[in-house]
């Protein structure tokens, strides 16, 4: 990741923003390229790995595997790698095709598993490495947040997920709500984002396939603007985090039919302690809409929002969304002791 930093720009729009919108694009050509992909190489059982934005991207597209009765498993890679003993078939995600801790798992899943690597790169370490390399997107994100990567990744672990699942995915209308999505929430989140200006702490909530996100959202947030953020499943926010909250948090909570209850009694108990809310297809003191799609589904477009608000928080702040802190020597150099080059 480091090895190739982007452009630096100095105001809107940032390479992030045109990721984001360049979205569409990447879904279309990687569906096409998943086209060509020998779904008879998978082994039961089959296991998912990645590291941040990549591993969550695994397992948005593996937890549809839920409603199967297939064997199947998400774990991060240095998990995978130091604790378990994988069969079957190892999927990696690595937009880079180069990040340490997924290369280590995969040359250990050698062993004893077949490999499937998902990347970017065709001439990366994982494509050279992996029994089946599968490239996909229509470029590389140009910016490290890696949102347009997040979607691409998405929908091929998903092809993989349905064949191996048997599960009938309508994909051209998921890859239309996304698109949806970018088009018409882009300027509802620039002007609430306009009102957290003195916002100091988030808490990303969500629930069963929407908990994922909440943590991916987290993550882009502190990425893009620096900010503390927090991704945490909904019901477990409610033991210990409430302590923390105060005027200057914001508790943003993905909400569906199945825990609108309890969404709404956080919503309340949070005016309590004047914490604000934005609440995505529910009520709060900010509230925005996707499309609807089924719940298994709906983390797809959920982030959409989420993804906008991360910018446009950046934008708020006075920073470059792109960089990671990177253009600070400091944070540089940690991330080099971390990744030495080559390594992400």
């Amino acid at each position: 990741m480091t090895d190739e930093l982007p452009e630096i720009r100095k105001s809107h729009p940032f390479v992030m923003y045109d990721m984001m919108k360049d979205t569409p694009n990447g879904i279309r050509a990687t569906l096409e390229r998943m086209k060509d992909f020998d779904y008879g190489v998978l082994k039961s059982p089959l296991y998912f790995t990645g590291n941040g934005t990549a591993f969550h991207s695994a397992m948005v597209g593996a937890q549809i595997l839920s409603s199967s009765s297939k064997e199947w498993h998400a774990i991060q890679a240095y998990e995978l790698e130091k604790y378990h003993k994988p069969s079957g078939t190892v999927i990696a995600v690595s937009h880079t095709g180069k990040t340490k801790s997924t290369m280590d798992a995969l040359k250990k899943a050698k062993e004893h598993a077949s490999t499937v690597g998902i990347t970017h790169y065709p001439d990366s370490p994982m494509a050279g490495t992996v029994d089946h390399p599968l490239v996909i997107g229509n470029s590389p994100d140009r910016s490290l947040c890696n949102t347009k990567t997040f979607f691409d990744n998405v929908f091929a672990v998903m092809k993989i997920a349905a064949s191996y699942g048997v599960l009938e995915i309508d994909f051209t209308s998921l890859l239309d709500a996304v698109e949806a999505s970018i088009k018409t929430l882009d300027e509802p989140i620039k002007d609430i984002a306009k009102k957290l200006t003195e916002v100091d702490d988030i808490f990303v909530l969500g629930a069963g396939p929407n908990y994922v996100i909440a943590r991916e959202a987290a993550q882009k947030i502190k990425e893009a603007t620096h900010i503390h953020a927090e991704g945490i499943e909904l019901e477990e926010f409610n033991h210990g985090c409430t302590a923390v909250i105060d005027e200057h948090s914001l508790v943003i909570i993905i909400e569906t039919p199945t825990v609108m209850e309890r969404s709404q009694d956080i919503v309340r108990a949070s005016r309590e302690v004047g914490t604000r809310t934005l609440v995505i297809n529910g009520d709060g003191e900010f509230s925005v809409r996707t499309p609807e799609i089924e719940e298994a589904l709906s983390p797809v477009v959920n982030i959409v929002p989420l993804y906008y608000l991360a910018y446009y928080l950046a934008i708020q702040k006075g920073i470059n969304p792109d960089y990671l802190r990177f253009e600070e020597e400091a944070y540089l150099k940690y991330d080099q002791v971390i990744f030495p080059p080559g390594a992400h």
